[in-house]
């Protein structure tokens, strides 16, 4: 609060005192209170600041074509953003997200043995129709579009060569026909997505076709897909959203800007360097070309200086001119700190540490660039649990229930428990972390089973793998030298 106005404040309840004192303090706690939102400043450089308070969907409506636009087209043009989006689907997917199917016994408890046969039908399955390969686009799709589309159908191919007929396609955010909006006598359809009174999702209204297409004869108009058989893969961040939003919409601009920055930068360094050497003289008035006045005609002329020199090359030059060499100053002093400066945004908007982010471990510390990959790896963990919750756990439970109509493998259960085995990392300091992992384990703290899952490697198979090294000869723990012939 300003002068002008804590005088006011002052004068006006000095005049409420003098008939209501209390209403006078009160009055000066209320103005205080008002004036204490700095954030909600409208003068000075805030003056031009008035963001909407519409809902999440209103703005969506708005945004969502050209946020996608955009966020597009920085993963296929710019390097650190298609480089980050590599190298978050590397950890996080990685040789992809496998089940481990557990057993119940006749109580309905589980058992800790696996169901081997589920397994291998899911493995057969996942290979048929492609699904680690859609890991990858789902999570890509998710960081540049913010939201797909999974379509589930009955597949008579895969029946024919004895899989569970059940098949997905991925669609792009693109098929929803967003100019639907209609109030339906039950349900109302709001941006292509219908609802019921409840505001569920109960159909969406898709193009079949991509409507970015060419051709305009493979464009029909949109159909209405159920619920039942679509999937709507987004993240929700407000009450009022029903639609994803890039989770790069926060460094789009940011990383555009740079890119034009580097551009230019690259465009003043070739006009600098195409300029090597100046000649210059204090006569100019002198010199017309050809031999230089009051000559005798054996000195060099201007015509005959070279466009360009050669190395070691000896060049006379005509009398009372100078050679000076062009000073290239780009990119100028103020290029590293801005780059890195830019880069530390774009790595805090994808959660990569700087180091990862820019391929720049000049200046990292090992203290520092292990704590940095400990809070990347929690955020990868959070994407991975996002995939599975959202789209291993739906096709693990469809292609069950799929089967029970289809009765190829009558002995496997409608609903299977199952435990989603993630890739995990190497630890950053193997003696340290084993050693700890160790600890761990002996005071009750942890177990291996946790341990092979946090480093993304499968339990029961290191426990297969050790008892066959046991049976050649090699002891379970310690000395790794065989003990006996295995011959």
């Amino acid at each position: 609060m300003g002068r002008i106005g804590s005088a006011i404040t002052q004068g006006v309840a000095q005049i409420i005192g003098t008939v209501a004192p209390g209403a006078a303090i009160s009055y000066i706690r209320k103005r205080q209170a008002l004036a204490s939102y700095a954030g909600a400043s409208r003068s000075g450089p805030n003056r031009d600041w008035r963001p909407s308070n519409k809902s999440s969907d209103e703005m969506i409506k708005r945004d969502h074509s050209m946020l996608r636009a955009r966020a597009r087209s920085l993963v296929r043009d710019s390097s650190h953003v298609s480089g980050a989006l590599r190298k978050i689907c590397n950890n996080v997917v990685y040789k992809g997200i496998t089940p481990q199917a557990r057993l119940r016994t006749s109580a309905g408890e589980l058992r800790e043995s696996r169901n081997s046969r589920a397994e291998n039908v899911w493995r057969q399955w996942a290979s048929r129709v492609r699904l680690y390969e859609k890991e990858n686009l789902i999570l890509r799709h998710w960081w540049q579009d913010g939201e797909l589309f999974v379509h589930w159908f009955f597949d008579q191919d895969l029946l024919n060569e004895g899989l569970i007929p059940l098949n997905l396609e991925l669609l792009e955010c693109d098929h929803l026909d967003t100019s639907q909006t209609l109030e339906l006598q039950q349900n109302k359809i709001k941006q292509g997505i219908e609802y019921n009174a409840k505001g569920e999702p109960v159909a969406y209204w898709l193009f079949p076709e991509h409507p970015g297409n060419s051709s305009i004869l493979s464009r029909g108009g949109p159909r209405r897909y159920p619920a039942d058989v679509v999937d709507h893969l987004f993240i929700r961040e407000r009450i009022s959203q029903n639609r994803g939003i890039p989770w790069l919409a926060s460094i789009i601009m940011e990383m555009r800007d740079f890119s034009e920055y580097q551009n230019a930068e690259r465009i003043a360094a070739r006009l600098a360097a195409a300029f090597g050497v100046f000649v210059t003289t204090p006569y100019p008035e002198s010199y017309t070309g050809g031999s230089p006045i009051g000559g005798d005609g054996s000195s060099t002329s201007l015509d005959d200086l070279p466009d360009y020199l050669d190395p070691g090359r000896i060049q006379p030059i005509p009398p009372g001119m100078d050679i000076k060499t062009a000073a290239n100053e780009r990119p100028g002093s103020s290029y590293e700190p801005f780059t890195k400066n830019v880069l530390r945004g774009g790595s805090t908007g994808v959660g990569m540490s700087y180091e990862a982010f820019s391929n720049d471990y000049s200046e990292a510390s090992y203290a520092s660039a292990r704590s940095a990959s400990l809070e990347e790896r929690r955020g990868y963990q959070v994407q991975q649990t996002l995939l599975t919750r959202l789209f291993h756990q739906q096709c693990w439970d469809r292609l069950w229930r799929m089967n029970a109509l289809a009765r190829l493998e009558p002995s496997l259960p409608k609903e299977m428990p199952v435990i989603w085995q993630t890739p995990g990392w190497p630890w950053v300091d193997p003696d340290k972390d084993s050693k700890a992992a160790e600890r761990d384990i002996k005071n009750g703290l942890n177990s291996r089973h946790k341990i092979c899952l946090e480093r993304g490697t499968d339990y029961p198979e290191i426990v297969e793998d050790l008892k066959r090294e046991e049976e050649d000869g090699f002891p379970l723990g310690g000395e790794t030298d065989a003990t006996t012939d295995p011959e």
